[in-house]
Parts: structure tokens; C-alpha cells; sequence
């Protein structure tokens, strides 16, 4: 049986994760595509697809800031997120964040550096992918225009690709207006998932997301017997928590709860 090579698409909502697995399955209609403000995928759903002999399959993910005007609370798309990154016994070989340009959103980097935080021991790739660029003159040169902004915001991608996840309204003859920039992105991220997987999958080791502290007292109410042992267990933020505070802009409060979600995950 062969092992298939597992690739996460994760990102925003309405970033174009969907159109982008279509596109890398070569099926217009893979995955439902959500044209309105509400997210569409909630569990994921995997798909197979083989690149010069080789067999991946490709997981699309809930929108990870999918909460107030979503279907998906932020906190619980990060869960499912996770959750999926973790439960694959034959490992991750590759993360692609899928956001939509031309412009970088604020929501983008910080969804970048919660899921890099929380991912911090893995040996995963996690590469970028911005849709929405077909009406750039030339897709490949926005990457060298807003390269020095990503840096600014510590996303260092392994790798990256600069395309359109749609081919555009009809021509008069039949063809789509963006049917050249569609089959070039293609290409593209076919490419980047056959360079950046991992050819050794890695398995998500868990976060220490809180530690327990034992205090031990002995209470003793008769001089003639031996006093009672008394332990008390407290658990404190771990690491990871801590983690979430400095590096995510998230408060001790926000940290915390998510990380009471992703405890037992």
C-alpha cells in the first residue's frame, strides 16, 4: 500500500484555500467554495492527488479568524486545526498558508504566528501562498515589493508562490480571462508542494501547555501520631501558554483558555 504525503492548507477565511486545492486536484468543483462572508469548511476534508509519481493528500481546513461574522469561533478553528495536525500517524510533510493579497492584512501575520508558536517543535515546512494576485501585471514580482513587510512581521516562509486560484469571467470564444495566469499558478504550487515536502513526515510532538505544582503539608492534630499528609495540586501556565502571551499578542486570559482547548486535544 502506498503512503500517501500529507499537506495542510490552513489560512483566513475567504483567503481561497478551496479554489486552491481545486486547482491543485484539477477539479473545478473538489471542494464547496464559499462566495459570501461566512465560512464554508468547518471539519477537514482530505483529497488525493499524485505529483510526478507520488501520492499526497491534500487537507483543507476551517478559516482560522472565522469567529464574529463566521460560522467557526476563532478559537475552535485553531482546535480543529491542531487537532488534524496531531492525528495523522503518518505525519505532516507540508504546511501551505493560503492568503489572499494584494494586500497583507493585519489577521494574516497574526494567524501566521499562532499557528508557528504553537507548531514551534515541528520539523514542518510551512510555506505561503497568496492568491488573488491575476490582475498584477506580473504575479512574481509582488513577492520582491512586500518581501520586506513579511520580515517585519517574522513570517519566513520556506517557500512561496505568487498566483490566482481563478480563471476569470468568459471570453467571447469560449476561453476565461485569466486561463494563462490559472495554468502558471498551477504549475507553481505543484512545484513548491514536490520541492518543500518532507520526504520523512514529521509527527507534531505535544505542548506543554500547563504544569502542575505539588505542595506537599503535614498536619498533625494528635503529639502520639504521625501527622497526615496533605498534597495540593495547582496547575500554572506551561510554556506554551506563555508562548501565545509574548509572541501572539494574546492576553494571559485569551492564552489560557485556548490553551484549556488544546490540552486534551
Amino acid at each position: 500500500m502506498v503512503t500517501a504525503f500529507n499537506v495542510i492548507v490552513f489560512g483566513e477565511a475567504g483567503a481561497g484555500k478551496s479554489s486552491l486545492i481545486n486547482m491543485i486536484c484539477e477539479s473545478p468543483d473538489l471542494t464547496p467554495i464559499s462566495s459570501d462572508a461566512r465560512g464554508c469548511t468547518f471539519n477537514s476534508s482530505s483529497y488525493s492527488v499524485t505529483l510526478a509519481g507520488k501520492l499526497f493528500k491534500i487537507h483543507d481546513t476551517a478559516g482560522l479568524d472565522e469567529g464574529e461574522g463566521g460560522h467557526i469561533p476563532t478559537s475552535e478553528a485553531i482546535v480543529k486545526l491542531y487537532s488534524l495536525v496531531k492525528s495523522l500517524d503518518t505525519g505532516v510533510s507540508l504546511l501551505i498558508f493560503c492568503m489572499r493579497g494584494p494586500r497583507i492584512k493585519d489577521v494574516a501575520h497574526k494567524n501566521w504566528r499562532l499557528f508557528h508558536k504553537i507548531n514551534r517543535q515541528s520539523k514542518v515546512p510551512i510555506t505561503i501562498a497568496i492568491t488573488g494576485l491575476e490582475a498584477e501585471d506580473n504575479m512574481d514580482e509582488w513577492w520582491p515589493k512586500n518581501k520586506g513587510a513579511f520580515q517585519a512581521y517574522g513570517m519566513n516562509p520556506a517557500g512561496i508562490v505568487c498566483i490566482t486560484t481563478t480563471r476569470g469571467k468568459h471570453n467571447k470564444n469560449g476561453s476565461f480571462k485569466f486561463d494563462k495566469e490559472y495554468e502558471e499558478s498551477k504549475l507553481k504550487v505543484w512545484k513548491l508542494i514536490r520541492s518543500h515536502h518532507l520526504k520523512r513526515p514529521w509527527r507534531v510532538a505535544p505542548v506543554q501547555w500547563f504544569c502542575q505544582i505539588i505542595t506537599t503539608t503535614y498536619e498533625s492534630r494528635d503529639w502520639c501520631k504521625d501527622p497526615k499528609e496533605i498534597k495540593q495540586v495547582t496547575s500554572v501556565a506551561g510554556e506554551g501558554i506563555q508562548q501565545l502571551v509574548s509572541k501572539c499578542e494574546m492576553s494571559q486570559e485569551q492564552a489560557t483558555e485556548l490553551g484549556r482547548l488544546l490540552v486534551n486535544v
